[in-house]
């Protein structure tokens, strides 16, 4: 195998794979033991905790634009060194705070920072990349982070193994660390001239509202990340519940999916790079989640070699969602928005995310534990009804001119070879990849790479 499908493009690709991975040690080793954390270290209740998260979820979603048009207007690598520096610091504090309170302002600020840094992080990443390399550099990315936090896992074992509130704390400090040293590579990044069309927004942040058929995409592709929820909530709940698996699967089931993280994310990324493309990938992901659910269904009715086999397929299938939807929302964040309004547009794309981060855990893991069959084929039907919605919404899409697109051309990137028309998207069949990016005009990019 060549070394260049095993290695992300050489230059700021593999910048930020490194980057990622720094990142992923650092969230991964608190992470794991969070919950942990919170309930001795802080002192909370379970209920206190999912409270607490709650709430900033909520946070998030109401100040994604606003805090997403903050890229546009200082610059995606800039914002993104201040949403680390700034959620860095705060980190440090978790250690030395204690009752709900204080969790839920720290917790706060924590969100806030991390919607800065993740908006500039995004509107750096688009504008960094050569179009033709994004997806797939992006896809590399998502890989990279998959390692770090399975080696940000396996260290967090250590801490966990010696049981003191001490311990617990240095996971946290860890993580601070993680982030400063996030910040750091941040900065040394190289920095962006812009191009003219992509110098200054020209409409306010919230202005992206008004663009109804990428609203409406945005809460599609919301749905469709219920994948995460499936596997971090629902399936293990639904293991330890209503089959007679052992438990230590979960750690077999959590294997299977960093594996096929890593070694298919890229594979998986293919043809993101146009409105056909997108829209397949999405596609691919909803109805691998509806597949899904048949054998997770029957896992619960079956006993032994038989469980575990079925669940071990409706964790594949699953994982498969997660590649496919994932790869399809990074063509949606770096092919649809125009280039001065990346940010907001990034921002607005968290939103379905959010959302159902807020309400798909209560609501399919009483749909699956509480709802038996009927329950596990309305969560198909979710997953299947979702897919078959996507084609409408890019024809729209492709019909529709961004906010804020420019007015007049600008010479366009080289984008290669196109995509076969898919027929579920593609009004006009001879219409160009980016088509959506700015209606039908201007440049994709907008910027290069100085120094």
């Amino acid at each position: 195998m060549k070394t260049s499908t095993l290695l992300p493009p050489p230059g700021v690709a593999r910048t930020l794979s490194i980057q990622s991975i720094i990142y992923a040690i650092g969230n991964g080793i608190f992470t794991t033991g969070s919950a942990i954390f919170f309930l001795r270290v802080v002192r909370l209740t379970p209920v206190q905790v999912g409270i607490g998260f709650s709430i900033a979820g909520a946070l998030a979603l109401i100040t994604a634009v606003p805090l997403g048009g903050l890229a546009d207007r200082f610059g995606g690598r800039r914002t993104w060194f201040i949403g680390a520096m700034a959620e860095a610091t705060v980190l440090l504090s978790y250690p030395f705070i204690r009752g709900f309170w204080l969790f839920l302002a720290v917790l706060s600020l924590i969100t806030l920072a991390g919607s800065v840094g993740n908006a500039g992080r995004g509107v750096y990443t688009v504008e960094a990349l050569p179009r033709e390399d994004r997806v797939r550099s992006m896809a590399f990315i998502r890989a990279a982070l998959n390692i770090g936090f399975f080696i940000g896992g396996g260290l967090a074992a250590i801490p966990l193994a010696i049981g003191t509130n001490g311990a617990f704390a240095v996971m946290a400090l860890a993580n601070a660390a993680g982030m400063f040293a996030n910040a750091v590579m941040i900065i040394r990044m190289p920095e962006l001239t812009r191009h003219a069309d992509a110098q200054k927004p020209k409409q306010r942040a919230r202005e992206v509202f008004r663009d109804r058929p990428f609203m409406v995409l945005v809460v599609v592709v919301g749905i469709l990340t219920s994948h995460g929820t499936m596997f971090t909530e629902v399936i293990p709940l639904w293991l330890a519940a209503r089959t007679d698996a052992p438990k230590a699967m979960l750690a077999i089931l959590f294997g299977i999916n960093t594996i096929m993280a890593v070694a298919l994310q890229v594979l998986a990324s293919r043809g993101a790079n146009s409105l056909g493309g997108i829209a397949r990938l999405l596609r691919w992901g909803g109805f691998a989640g509806a597949l899904a659910c048949g054998p997770l269904y029957l896992s619960g009715m079956t006993s032994g070699w038989a469980t575990i086999l079925l669940l071990a397929a409706g964790v594949v299938l699953i994982t498969a969602s997660e590649l496919w939807q994932s790869a399809g929302a990074w063509g949606v964040t770096t092919e649809i928005p125009p280039p001065a309004h990346r940010g907001a547009y990034i921002g607005a794309s968290k939103m379905g995310g959010s959302a159902q981060s807020m309400v798909a855990p209560a609501a399919l893991t009483w749909l699956a534990i509480h709802g038996g069959g009927f329950g596990w084929l309305a969560i198909a039907v979710i997953f299947a009804g979702s897919s078959l919605s996507v084609g409408p919404i890019m024809s729209w899409i492709s019909r529709t001119p961004r906010i804020g697109a420019p007015d007049q051309p600008s010479p366009p990137e080289p984008t290669g070879p196109l995509d076969p028309p898919d027929p579920l998207v593609a009004s006009d069949p001879l219409a160009p990849v980016g088509s959506a990016l700015s209606d039908g005009r201007g440049s994709l990019t907008g910027v290069t790479v100085s120094g």
